[in-house]
């Protein structure tokens, strides 16, 4: 499978301001710092971490739609081109966005309550000059039909509709102008959970119909286990742990996905639940501690891990992990959890 997207140390920097004006930089916000991950043509990545690790961040910038200020985003084309996103001007980075799209988390908040269906939909063809009229039309008609909803729902504005069918527009929207690459920030965070298991069926019947390739940001582990190919776990800015999901989920490598793992509950309502808790507080990313930035909650953490970095390097087969001890650990994964909670 060919690599359509990839990122390389890349960084996104938010300056703090102070002062009377706000105009003196008193240092820096390092929201995503020296990620690094490939997307594959066909797959969805799932990308998850607790809130403030950086996720829409780095796939707001992997779009340029937040501006990265290091690293370099690959577009690799068909044909063999490749494009550089970070360095490429407006007027080529308008074009190529026809190639990438974004789905916002809230159905409510991402559309204009203003514009009809029809014209959330059209707009973008308006923009690109590809279609109007007629032409505009049906392609409208085709892709909300392909979404789940009938053609005489484009009259009518956004809040005639529930969460779940403003999603459904939201993701026209996003295949109107035929994209390859979409980066689906939180789609189902703000459905109700009957709604959510739709959109997923929704969104994996679109990929196997048109080749669609995903970045799926989540905070929930079941939701991307059902949806993902392979999964990269987020902490403080940086990737720490990138495997094919049942690897990632039931082996992992990295103290931090154990954590996380531990915390998908068990339907089982005798069971007690032991998450494996993580101390203290996650820290400050605007002053991020030395060494591997996991070690002031990690458990296994020794004098190397307070004092250098861990690469994202490969332990098998497509499973990367940032972590010094990746080879001695033997940490429980999704599976182990669930078995010793039914049989608690």
């Amino acid at each position: 499978m060919s690599t359509l997207l990839s990122i390389e140390n890349l960084e996104v920097h938010f300056p703090i301001r102070r002062g009377a004006t706000f105009g003196r930089t008193t240092g820096y916000v390092r929201a995503v710092d020296g990620a690094s991950l490939e997307i594959r043509r066909g797959e969805t990545l799932g990308l998850v971490g607790e809130s403030g690790s950086g996720k829409t961040t780095l796939g707001r910038a992997m779009l340029r739609v937040v501006e990265p200020t290091g690293g370099r985003i690959t577009l690799h084309l068909e044909g063999g081109s490749n494009v550089d996103l970070r360095t490429v001007d407006r007027v080529e980075l308008r074009r190529l966005w026809r190639h990438m799209q974004l789905i916002f988390q809230d159905p409510y908040a991402s559309l204009n309550p203003r514009m009809t269906v029809r014209d959330i939909i059209g707009e973008s063809l308006l923009v690109h000059g590809i279609a109007k009229g007629a032409e505009l039309e049906e392609r409208v008609v085709e892709v909300i039909r392909r979404c789940g909803l009938d053609a005489e729902h484009l009259g009518r504005y956004p809040h005639a509709f529930s969460g779940g069918q403003r999603q459904r527009i939201s993701i026209a929207r996003a295949l109107i102008l035929q994209p390859e690459f979409i980066v689906c920030d939180e789609p189902i965070s703000a459905l109700d959970v009957s709604i959510q298991a739709q959109i997923l069926n929704l969104l994996k019947s679109l990929q196997q119909e048109l080749g669609l390739t995903y970045l799926f940001i989540a905070h929930d582990l079941a939701a991307v286990a059902y949806a993902c190919d392979r999964v990269a776990v987020m902490y403080l800015g940086q990737i720490v742990e990138m495997a094919e999901t049942q690897k990632l989920y039931y082996t992992p490598k990295h103290p931090y996905t154990e954590a996380l793992m531990s915390a998908i509950p068990v339907p089982d309502p005798d069971a007690r639940l032991k998450p494996v808790l993580l101390p203290g507080e996650r820290p400050d990313p605007a002053n991020p501690p030395p060494g591997c930035r996991f070690h002031t909650r990690c458990r296994y953490a020794d004098a190397k891990c307070r004092t250098e970095m861990p690469a994202l390097a490969p332990i098998d087969d497509g499973h990367l992990v940032a972590c010094h001890h990746a080879g001695s650990l033997t940490l429980q994964g999704a599976r182990e959890q669930a078995d010793a909670l039914a049989t608690a």
